[in-house]
């Protein structure tokens, strides 16, 4: 699961510092400051896993299509075993 995957220190909550390891984990490890707190200003409160769906949701209204977001998610499933898993 996607929330699992980013919530690095498994307290419940995506935070700054879930999110910058996030990005170095995908191979951006300069991203700045703003860019995080503007991905965290969207939420109405600490994003935990139903905030977290709640705002994934608004973001997918209108947004990419179907196979755009699936390819996306292959990231995490390169074998399309339909599990989302992390790389070490």
């Amino acid at each position: 699961m996607a929330f699992t995957i980013m919530d690095h220190n498994r307290d419940g909550f995506i935070d700054k510092n879930d999110l910058r390891d996030t990005f170095a984990a995908l191979g951006r490890l300069n991203v700045k400051q703003e860019e995080i707190d503007e991905m965290l200003k969207d939420a109405s409160g600490p994003v935990n896993f139903t905030v977290f769906l709640t705002m994934f949701e608004e973001k997918l209204k209108g947004a990419d299509p179907e196979e755009t977001i699936l390819n996306a998610l292959k990231v995490f499933d390169p074998e399309g075993k339909g599990v989302l898993r992390k790389d070490s």
